[in-house]
């Protein structure tokens, strides 16, 4: 760059710390590029993640990182028409300052215990034998009440005989039963004017599937291996357990 440039480019600021803030500085930014740092996310999988934030500030939040080339927009030519949003490898710097700041706030309010909130009364179906021995216990010490499914069938049965708020389903699952039973499950919900929440794990770099299970009705794709603590955020931003 240029001498004279930059240095006049420099005048706008007294502080480096300056620069960071104008960059990821408000409420909503930093939680936006926490979401993305793993996977990419849908706006609509980002609304249901911060329901305290409105869609004209999520628009605008996000259209702001990505003339800051912290955030990739991503239009797929398909319908119903598809768009993702990533972090950019200049946004992946950032990581470690995301990081110290989730240390930071834990730090400031132990007694919230976050990642790993309070989900008493809670009521989860997992679906999915590996997934289900690999969450049920950690989630049941937070109080949710957790039913585990190993097939399509089974799970209808349990939901049937017990109300689930949220379903975490395995989209590893044969024969593409996962699909089959979102879509079972959303007909019963359409029939008995109910909501019923969905995340779907789905495998590392496979595009095809995060696609098709947002377009069966999960809100949430997650990509695997889960950290629990993410998942945990994700049952409380979906039953409502947040402030608005």
């Amino acid at each position: 760059m240029d001498t004279s440039a930059s240095n006049a480019l420099g005048m706008k600021y007294g502080c480096p710390v300056e620069v960071t803030v104008e960059r990821i500085g408000g409420k909503w930014k930093s939680v936006i590029l926490w979401w993305l740092r793993h996977h990419p996310k849908s706006f609509g999988e980002l609304k249901h993640l911060m329901p305290g934030i409105s869609s004209r500030v999520l628009t605008q939040q996000l259209r702001e990182l990505e003339e800051d080339g912290l955030a990739r927009r991503e239009a797929y030519r398909e319908f119903p028409p598809r768009v993702e949003y990533s972090i950019t490898p200049v946004g992946e710097t950032l990581n470690t300052i995301l990081e110290l700041m989730c240390e930071w706030g834990k730090n400031q309010m132990p007694e919230f215990r976050f990642g790993l909130l309070d989900l008493t009364g809670l009521h989860v179906l997992i679906v999915g034998a590996e997934i289900g021995d690999l969450f049920a216990s950690e989630l049941a010490s937070r109080g949710v009440q957790v039913a585990i499914a190993i097939a399509t069938i089974e799970a209808l049965t349990v939901f049937k005989e017990n109300q689930r708020q949220v379903l975490i389903v395995d989209t590893e699952l044969p024969d593409n039963q996962a699909y089959t039973l979102i879509r079972q499950i959303k007909e019963r919900e359409s029939a008995q004017d109910n909501q019923v929440s969905a995340i779907a794990l789905t495998a590392p770099g496979n595009s095809e599937t995060r696609r098709q299970a947002l377009r069966s009705g999960f809100q949430i794709c997650l990509t695997k291996p889960v950290e629990i603590a993410e998942l945990a955020a994700s049952l409380a931003s979906l039953a409502g357990f947040l402030d608005e």
